[in-house]
């Protein structure tokens, strides 16, 4: 009797020890796999992006700012967000923000997004800015707000 009170004390001991599965196969979740697909938009710091963001300025601002204004500097460039294609969304669109140095000496913060396929012809990626407070016509809402997403 003491043998078979032990033995099925062992046996409920390890029933409890051991985790309990079902009567099914069991199969562990399988990790989550990240698919990365290349950007067709480069990123808010490229070169070139900046350079059509100054173009775009300093055509701009003689024609709405009865005063000749220059970008000397960009810097503290950062992606605010980025949407890629895919679903409903045709355009692949990267909102970025910076500060930009003017001519005047004053630092403002920019505003810009780049966006795919908006190039000439809608071949490429165009990238267009705004200055914050050197945006008369508001051409981006007041305060740029058509470029800052959120």
């Amino acid at each position: 009797m003491r043998t078979r009170l032990a033995a099925v004390s062992a046996l409920v001991a390890a029933s409890v020890a051991a985790p309990a599965f079902a009567a099914d196969y069991y199969q562990p979740a399988p990790a989550e796999t990240v698919m990365l697909q290349p950007a067709k938009v480069p990123a808010c710091d490229d070169a070139r992006v900046m350079a059509q963001v100054e173009d775009q300025f300093e055509y701009g601002a003689p024609r709405t700012i009865p005063a000749a204004l220059a970008v000397v500097e960009f810097s503290g460039l950062f992606e605010k967000s980025y949407q890629p294609l895919g679903g409903h969304k045709e355009i692949e669109r990267r909102y970025c923000q910076g500060t930009a140095l003017i001519s005047t000496g004053e630092q403002r913060t920019l505003y810009y997004v780049i966006e795919y396929p908006m190039g000439y012809a809608g071949l490429g990626w165009r990238a267009e800015g705004c200055v914050l407070g050197l945006d008369p016509w508001k051409v981006y809402g007041a305060n740029c707000e058509s470029l800052r997403r959120f």
